[in-house]
């Protein structure tokens, strides 16, 4: 008879019914083990560990920001506040914390962290360098890396088609940024947009058949 511990209740089954976690499995072969074991209670302090940086942050914010009215109301200083808190909750919330898919954590960054760089620009008066250099090099980063992951992981490439088509669009932001004026540097722009657009066509060329199947999959065609 096994037990388990965390619905307590006793079973004949190797799995508890209720909670599906693998009672015993030292005498089961390795082979014969369909699932892994389900660890509720890293799951229950992960959430709780969301569940409090979340109350933090807004706590933390709320608080700055009647500090910055009392003291110093003229500069809005609570942004700058806000926007690392933002960035913070998402790296700890989704990319440390959450079993998102990596392709994923990666767009996060390159967005959250582009916000948070954007918002300390803009609060000097200007945006130049947040627009000039760092959206489109943060971009590339983010493309490189994705590229780096198809090749490490072959076999499992597909997953990360999605994520690498929205990094291909975003590159093309920072090129769109310097024909609207927005920016004012062409070369990070271009090499963002570039990049982009090798990696697709290396795609194409590469992984013809199987890359045009994953586009009409993904856009229904």
């Amino acid at each position: 008879m096994n037990r388990c511990s965390e619905c307590e209740i006793n079973t004949k089954q190797r799995a508890c019914p209720l909670c599906h976690q693998l009672l015993s499995t030292t005498d089961l072969p390795k082979e014969e083990r369909a699932y892994p074991a389900y660890d509720q209670k890293r799951f229950k302090v992960k959430d709780r560990l969301a569940k409090f940086a979340v109350f933090g942050g807004i706590l933390a914010s709320i608080i700055c920001l009647l500090v910055n009215i009392i003291v110093m109301p003229r500069f809005l200083w609570v942004f700058y506040v806000a926007v690392a808190v933002f960035y913070l909750l998402v790296s700890l919330n989704h990319t440390i914390l959450s079993p998102s898919h990596l392709g994923g954590k990666i767009i996060a960054q390159v967005v959250s962290l582009t916000i948070l760089l954007l918002v300390i620009d803009a609060m000097t008066g200007s945006l130049q360098w947040s627009v000039d250099y760092v959206m489109p090099l943060i971009i590339l980063a983010g493309i490189v890396l994705i590229c780096m992951l198809i090749i490490k992981v072959r076999m499992k490439w597909t997953g990360y088609i999605s994520f690498l088509l929205m990094m291909i669009g975003l590159g093309y932001l920072p090129l769109i940024l310097y024909f609207t004026g927005v920016s004012h540097v062409l070369w990070p722009a271009v090499s963002a947009a570039s990049l982009g657009t090798v990696s697709f066509i290396l795609m194409l060329l590469i992984a013809n058949e199987s890359f045009m199947t994953q586009l009409m999959r993904r856009f229904h065609l």
